[in-house]
């Protein structure tokens, strides 16, 4: 995938509002509560906010992709680019 150029405040808050809706649990574990948004790809490959970059995690999951993310970036990079294609957002 492409990394798009940075988007504005804007567009990034408009990412958020669609990924909050149409992701409304931990898409690793299900939980509901304490859910946050998780940038997957990070510095030099692109920590922007774009579709495709971001998927939500709970606050247990959030901090176990964060203690290992060598293993968990190549998962989520996959589950976020098949939530994108069901979402007919792939170009």
């Amino acid at each position: 995938m492409e990394i798009p150029k940075k988007v504005s405040k804007k567009e990034e808050k408009k990412i958020y509002e669609t990924i909050v809706e149409e992701q409304p649990y931990c898409q690793l574990c299900g939980s509901t509560q304490w859910l946050a948004i998780h940038h997957i790809r990070y510095g030099a490959e692109g920590r922007h906010t774009y579709f495709g970059n971001v998927i939500r995690l709970c606050k247990n999951c959030h901090d176990k992709v964060h203690s290992n993310k060598k293993y968990w970036q190549p998962i989520l990079i996959e589950m976020a680019d098949n939530h994108e294609i069901n979402m007919g957002r792939n170009d």
